[in-house]
């Protein structure tokens, strides 16, 4: 699968053009969007930052399913499905610009003389459904390990482009910690800490940091997490 990291960009682009049809609202760093309680109205379309949509327990957040950044839209699913978020909420990742569509608005003038924002959004849906198939999939079949090679891969993959296919050495100043692979893998903390401690010692990464990871052997990690290079 060419796009599988749980973050998107960019792919409904042509909303920006509508949002004087929609409501400016601007959220800080840690707020919380969408409730899991309360009844989604409407869609929002990102302009600036990026937010996290999280399953809850009683005990608090147990799995951040996929991030969405601006030039894409979140809230569809729970605002055309059973209008309440049910076990799943938006939090602001970073400080957030948005501009909120009314279900109303959406199903009728968007629909009527902007179709193509329509046929947008399907496509955001198809890369989200993807996604879900690949971890789906490598939480069946592939152990702790694995998957934390094969995030890293994709993380890589995001972040410099299938040009990176052939490299021997990255380095990326990144956003992404250890905790955040945690959250998107639904694993504990200390079970990716012990992974990227077994990496170091392969020599195949010398740090990762809140803001930076170093891979020494981009092509060892390709095959430890069982992708090509």
């Amino acid at each position: 699968m060419q796009y599988a990291f749980p973050v998107f960009e960019n792919l409904c682009p042509s909303w920006e053009r509508v949002t004087h049809l929609a409501t400016r609202q601007v959220y800080p760093k840690g707020s919380l969007i969408l409730d899991m309680e309360a009844p989604a109205t409407g869609i929002y379309f990102i302009k600036e930052g990026q937010v996290d949509t999280a399953l809850y327990t009683l005990h608090g957040p147990e799995k951040v399913l996929y991030c969405v950044g601006r030039g894409c839209v979140f809230g569809e699913a729970s605002c055309f499905s059973t209008g309440f978020t049910g076990e799943a909420s938006v939090w602001a990742r970073t400080a957030c610009t948005l501009y909120f569509f009314r279900k109303d608005t959406v199903e009728g003038i968007i629909a009527r003389e902007h179709p193509h924002l329509l046929i947008e959004l399907t496509g955001m849906l198809g890369y989200i459904v993807r996604m879900y198939g690949i971890w789906l999939q490598d939480s069946l079949s592939q152990d702790y390990f694995v998957r934390v090679c094969r995030i890293l891969v994709y993380f890589v993959r995001w972040k410099q482009g299938q040009g990176v296919q052939n490299a021997s050495a990255v380095l990326i100043r990144s956003d992404v910690t250890q905790n955040d692979i945690a959250k998107l893998l639904g694993i504990h903390r200390v079970t990716v800490t012990k992974a990227v401690r077994r990496l170091k010692e392969l020599g195949i990464i010398r740090h990762f940091t809140k803001s930076e990871l170093d891979i020494t052997d981009y092509q060892g990690l390709c095959r430890l997490g069982g992708h090509g290079g």
